[in-house]
């Protein structure tokens, strides 16, 4: 399903009753294109005058449409990031993004609703094959140190500084750099800093074949 906010503040009311006992404030929900998350939660961290923490704000939820997912998978992934929200509203502190505080919290909301919630949605092939868009694409295909195949799709501007960091990095063996408006490039982020996804070479190498 592809949902709009209607229904994402309807499901938000409803999970806020039951999960959270109606502590969490309403914030804006917007939908967005983004294929970099499924869901994401922002807000402004305020600071006092010697820098330290006394607080967030301007709290904004945002759901990407980019996938059609099942309704369940759509609330699986609004119930993450209202616990992102729990732990920051709150004032929280977790160990790390998704640390024991967090996962105690996602663990008790699956057994005790029936949830199946996960750290990070993982996008299926179909889901992926979905975005036919042609862009332009600024893709780096390194050779690593252990033997693996990795990739870096990045913005133009960031080539330089990406490329600096890779002829010094000991993980990175060498890297070719090509330019392609192939729309399987789409599956991944576009970086703006150094970033390797490992790839099979032999799923690779067709989609470089038209590459300048």
């Amino acid at each position: 399903m592809i949902p709009t906010v209607g229904y994402l503040e309807e499901r938000f009311d409803t999970f806020n009753s039951m999960c959270f006992g109606g502590a969490l404030p309403r914030i804006p929900i917007k939908l967005s294109k983004a294929r970099g998350f499924v869901g994401r939660l922002q807000y402004r961290v305020k600071r006092d005058w010697r820098r330290r923490v006394v607080g967030r704000e301007d709290f904004v939820l945002r759901i990407s449409t980019r996938f059609d997912l099942p309704e369940a998978e759509v609330e699986d992934t609004l119930i993450h990031e209202m616990i992102h929200l729990w732990i920051a509203w709150k004032g929280l502190k977790d160990s790390s993004t998704h640390g024991r505080l967090f996962r105690a919290k996602m663990k008790e909301i699956n057994a005790s609703y029936g949830r199946h919630l996960t750290i990070s949605h993982k996008s299926t092939p179909e889901e992926l094959d979905r975005d036919t868009r042609v862009r332009d694409h600024f893709v780096c295909v390194s050779q690593l140190s252990d033997g693996r195949t990795a990739l870096t799709v990045c913005a133009q501007a960031a080539i330089p500084r990406i490329r600096r960091t890779f002829r010094l990095s000991p993980t990175v063996r060498s890297s070719e750099w090509f330019h392609s408006t192939d729309p399987w490039f789409n599956r991944f982020p576009h970086c703006r800093t150094p970033k390797l996804f490992p790839v099979d070479p032999a799923e690779l190498a067709p989609h470089l074949a038209d590459t300048e």
